[in-house]
């Protein structure tokens, strides 16, 4: 109990006195998905929905939430947010599954004391229920799963990224990334290696991981129905996701949100 830093000596839950704590840069992104029935994401896509564009709702929501952070959770601090954002991509069903996607990330970010990974989870957790309010009437049977931080950044405790789900890319170079462009990977032995604009094009970054793991993440039936990371961007598969020269062991990817690779950038997938 002692090394839970919410409780008093006497074993109450308390505030965190930060005041005596030198302000970093700090960083946070979490991820959640909402699973949907896929008619339920075409009306979202196609603005059927009653209530109206259901993404730009969920997207302000989430990012108010973030801001108000402290005043839904008792023992947060009230934070003066540099910057939130929530960023949404709707995936038709994977596999044999019978429902869509919908992959929520949230990201906030601020010079202080203390850090923002619960903003982040707030923006996560608020655009999922807001998507939920808003389609309810067509499909109850929505679910908001998987919520969890993704990284952090700043402070004592340096650069967390959750394990088995995000992984540091090395030779990451300073590289930017623009929406609707496409990234090349390649596999072997375990090593992805991405590349921007063609196959052979700008070294973006390379990671290494479980080789079982790397082959069930890049296995054909899976990666076209999968969200990925890479640095701030977020990508995913391209219908066709052979390489166009006609190699084996990779494919294409395309940039929906623009980003940058540089220092600690990760590589991470979203289910």
């Amino acid at each position: 109990m002692s090394g839970l830093s919410h409780l008093d000596s006497r074993g109450r839950a308390t505030m965190v006195d930060v005041g005596g704590k030198g302000v970093t840069r700090r960083y946070a992104r979490a991820w959640g998905k909402i699973l949907l029935q896929p008619e339920t994401l075409a009306a979202i896509s196609e603005r059927g929905i009653a209530k109206g564009d259901v993404f730009a709702a969920a997207r302000l929501a989430g990012i108010m939430a973030a801001k108000r952070t402290g005043e839904l959770i008792p023992l947060c601090h009230p934070l003066p947010l540099d910057w939130a954002g929530v960023e949404l991509l709707g995936l038709a069903p994977a596999g044999n599954e019978s429902r869509a996607r919908i992959i929520i990330v949230g990201e906030a970010g601020l010079a202080g004391r203390t850090g923002v990974e619960m903003e982040a989870l707030t923006a996560v957790t608020v655009a999922g229920l807001t998507i939920y309010d808003m389609c309810k009437a067509r499909d109850r049977e929505m679910s908001l799963e998987a919520v969890g931080l993704l990284e952090k950044k700043g402070g004592r405790s340096g650069h967390y990224f959750a394990p088995g789900r995000a992984f540091p890319l090395v030779e990451a170079g300073d590289v930017v990334l623009e929406a609707g462009s496409a990234v090349f990977w390649s596999l072997a032995e375990g090593e992805l290696e991405f590349r921007r604009d063609q196959p052979q094009g700008r070294l973006c970054g390379r990671v290494t991981m479980d080789v079982i793991l790397t082959k069930e993440l890049f296995a054909p039936e899976s990666v076209s129905e999968t969200v990925f990371c890479l640095g701030d961007s977020l990508l995913v598969a391209v219908a066709d996701t052979a390489h166009p020269d006609g190699g084996s062991g990779g494919g294409c990817l395309r940039v929906e949100k623009p980003g940058r690779i540089g220092p600690d950038a990760l590589f991470a997938f979203l289910g």
